[in-house]
Formats: C-alpha cells, structure tokens, sequence
C-alpha cells in the first residue's frame, strides 16, 4: 500500500495578555503532521513556544524560546499577520 506523510508548521500569534505595563505576546509554531495507508492513519497537531513579543515603555523586542534575543524584522516576516495584531496592541 502507498504510504503518505504530510508535515507543516505554521507560525502564529496566540492572544497577547498584559502584566502590569508591559504586554506580552507569544508566537506559537503549529505543527500539523499526517502519516497513512489505506483506511489507517494517525493526525498530529501541536503547539510549540516559538517566541515573545515584549511590548513596554522601551519599545518592543523579541525573545526566541531559549530567552535569545531575536529580531523582529525576521519574526514580522514569517508571521504574516504580526504587524495587524502590533498594531492592535
């Protein structure tokens, strides 16, 4: 039988929340995964931490998993909707 695995990940926002007078918004990589044959198969969906966005007096930054700093620049082009939801907050 013909096997077929599929996999994608995704980058998106999750909600922003506020602590204090700093806002925090994280950036989620979802990952969807598919693997079969015939009438079997198995789905995977998953949500992995990819980043936060800092919102706070001094402007916003970008923090990687690991607490790395990142740039925003690369993050506003592999979520497309991140400048929308900057805006919104």
């Amino acid at each position: 039988m013909l096997e077929r695995n599929t996999r994608t990940e995704t980058l998106q926002a999750a909600a922003s929340f506020t602590v204090g007078s700093v806002t925090l918004l994280p950036i989620e990589c979802v990952v969807r995964q598919f693997s079969g044959s015939g009438a079997q198969g198995w789905f995977l969906l998953a949500k992995e931490p990819h980043a936060l966005v800092v919102r706070d007096a001094e402007g916003i930054r970008v923090v990687d998993a690991n607490a790395i700093p990142a740039s925003l620049d690369q993050l506003r082009e592999e979520v497309p909707e991140l400048d929308a939801v900057l805006a919104s907050m």
